[in-house]
């Protein structure tokens, strides 16, 4: 009898969205156990998953027996959280932003390098099969010498005053577009590019004010948008070249791109997951702002088990809510195997120490939006 890989889940909220569905697609795992402090938000998680153990008190899920726990709490709660499940000796996959400050990632990358298990940061766009390609096209040299990465991030999660006032208003406990969407940027351009050298950022805060549960209108300060360039270091593949990066959660649409620029193609990943190119010299000389780049999309190339999940996540509601749930389900299959074999380490994966210079390049965007100038990594 196959041995079945048990997971837990601290949080009911992206984690019922992507993690729940993806890990339940996968053969040879059971769901055990959610520990969420709001018990309509348990018991609705329970029942749509078929788990029978729920907890209020995450403390208390770490009893059972568990071989991976997913963290999907607010950022200020995982430093404590993180922790208690490697000090169980389970593996665990923490969401990001990894931590509300160096501090609490570097106390975090300590306990990780003693525990037994697995200690990974939900940065799941690695997993994209698009994404995959993409580093394949740059690291064999097929877009040629990289030029620029260009991000642009638009969407309309909070463009009403009326929404209320959530710890994502509150830069004290980690809110914000910088953590939430900024820190899957940077990990992209890493991933794909290098290590980043130095940081010019600006944050912005467009609605000031937000209302708490009965009305009273509440301080926002944590950054609803920021626009931020970051210059490669040595440790990558573009030294001295920049990366772009604009990215609005007070949108009036959605939309995402994420492009590579390189002297033979540019390469572009969109919201839905597809991957583009267009090569240099199928553009008209001269100034014309009319001409239209010539797209065209690439297909990556999948093993057959993946080929097999992709199809699963066609026909479920992951594929509805864009490349981040779709690129979790593949990191989750990716997961439930390296579990089934006793590896050691997950490739290609996020860990600790990726979290750690994450951090380490938001804290430098912070302090250059407060200096409003360049700072070094």
């Amino acid at each position: 009898m196959t041995k079945k890989i048990k997971i837990g889940f601290i949080g009911s909220g992206w984690s019922r969205i992507a993690q729940a569905p993806a890990f339940s697609m996968m053969e040879d795992v059971e769901l055990v156990a959610v520990a969420s402090p709001t018990e309509l938000h348990r018991q609705k998680f329970m029942k749509m998953f078929g788990i029978e153990k729920g907890f209020a008190d995450w403390r208390d899920m770490l009893q059972c027996d568990l071989d991976l726990v997913c963290v999907t709490t607010p950022t200020w709660l995982h430093r404590e959280m993180v922790n208690g499940v490697l000090q169980c000796g389970k593996s665990v996959l923490c969401e990001k932003p990894f931590a509300l400050n160096f501090a609490d990632a570097a106390d975090m990358v300590d306990v990780a390098a003693s525990a037994p298990g697995f200690a990974l940061i939900d940065h799941q766009l690695r997993f994209h099969p698009a994404v995959r390609c993409m580093k394949q096209m740059i690291d064999g040299g097929e877009i040629g010498k990289v030029y620029e990465v260009r991000a642009v991030v638009n969407l309309a999660t909070r463009n009403r005053p009326d929404m209320p006032w959530s710890w994502w208003c509150d830069a004290e406990k980690g809110g914000g577009a910088l953590g939430a969407i900024g820190s899957h940027l940077i990990d992209l351009n890493r991933f794909l590019i290098g290590e980043i050298s130095q940081v010019s950022c600006n944050l912005g805060i467009s609605i000031p004010s937000r209302p708490d549960k009965s009305g009273k209108a509440c301080r926002v300060t944590s950054d609803d948008h920021f626009a931020m360039m970051m210059k490669f270091g040595p440790s990558s593949v573009a030294l001295g070249n920049s990366s772009l990066m604009h990215v609005t959660t007070v949108g009036a649409y959605t939309w995402f791109s994420f492009e590579v620029v390189g002297s033979l193609k540019t390469i572009r990943l969109d919201g839905a997951g597809r991957l583009w190119e267009v090569a240099n010299d199928e553009a008209q000389v001269g100034r014309s702002l009319i001409d239209a780049p010539r797209w065209k999309q690439v297909e990556p190339m999948l093993s057959w088990d993946e080929l097999v999940l992709q199809e699963k996540i066609r026909q479920s509601s992951l594929a509805v809510h864009g490349i981040f749930a779709v690129g979790f389900a593949f990191l989750a299959h990716r997961i439930v195997k390296a579990l089934k074999n006793k590896e050691k380490r997950l490739d290609h994966a996020a860990g600790f120490p990726d979290g750690l210079m994450i951090q380490k390049v938001m804290q430098a965007a912070r302090k250059s939006h407060k200096l409003q100038r360049w700072v070094k990594i």
